[in-house]
């Protein structure tokens, strides 16, 4: 994560900021000192990146990262005049690079907890109940796949490749489905983090392919979950373990 923040991310936030400063202050050619910093205000700033590249999120990733950006450089700006001189603002030192991530990075936020009152517990819990609830799983996942049998990999190639959000798109639906019917279903007292555990990993795979959908208006985001995608790989293996235990536990 480190690499693509203090280079990628700071590069595309400089792009669209650069944009929509050459288009709202025709004939500007630099955006490297204070003296030619953004004279522009945040909210032309914001109908620019809007009217550019089709902002369509609240918390659009890369608008917020282009708007904290533009902030600090106006800050420095600012600063600057008024102690009499106007040195040069280095747009991707790790300084600032590391400053306006951290103060926009929360926006890509990740499920990390369920709690008992958002699932039904069972009080049953015998064999045959869980063997049931595990029946039941696995029709709500055969149920919301459907026909849909592309790979991660497959996926990942139309998004950032063909740059065709489809794939991602129709993931993203489908995890959002599962995770909806996941909380419905009533599951053994004693089975209950396991069940906590599938319904996170599928509100985190919505959240994950709808921002790789996503990838054309909001590139940070995108990347971002390009970056985390093998953590949700690898997280569906471990959990299929565990259901292959709860299999053997239960004589099945």
């Amino acid at each position: 994560m480190r690499t693509l923040r203090s280079g990628l991310i700071i590069l595309v936030v400089i792009a669209f900021l650069a944009a929509a400063y050459f288009i709202t202050n025709p004939g500007k050619q630099s955006l490297s000192s204070a003296e030619n910093s953004p004279n522009i205000k945040l909210s032309s700033l914001n109908q620019t990146l809007n009217d550019r590249y089709n902002f369509d999120e609240n918390n659009n990733l890369t608008k917020a990262l282009s708007q904290n950006l533009f902030e600090q450089i106006q800050t420095d700006n600012l600063t600057s005049k008024e102690g009499g001189s106007l040195p040069a603002i280095d747009l991707t030192s790790e300084q600032l690079t590391n400053k306006v991530i951290s103060e926009s990075l929360s926006d890509f936020k990740l499920v990390s907890v369920i709690y008992d009152s958002d699932i039904k517990i069972s009080s049953g819990i015998s064999k045959e109940d869980k063997s049931q609830y595990l029946k039941t799983i696995g029709e709500i996942n055969q149920k919301n796949f459907g026909n849909f049998n592309k790979n991660y990999i497959e996926v990942i190639v139309d998004t950032y490749q063909k740059i065709d959000s489809s794939s991602a798109k129709r993931l993203a639906d489908i995890f959002k489905n599962i995770a909806a019917d996941f909380s419905k279903v009533s599951v053994p007292a004693d089975w209950v983090d396991i069940h906590k555990t599938l319904i996170i990993y599928a509100k985190n795979a919505e959240i994950i392919y709808q921002a790789m959908a996503n990838y054309s208006v909001d590139p940070i985001k995108g990347y971002l979950a390009l970056e985390t995608i093998d953590s949700l790989v690898s997280g569906a293996g471990e959990i299929q373990n565990v259901l292959n235990e709860k299999l053997k536990e239960i004589g099945s």
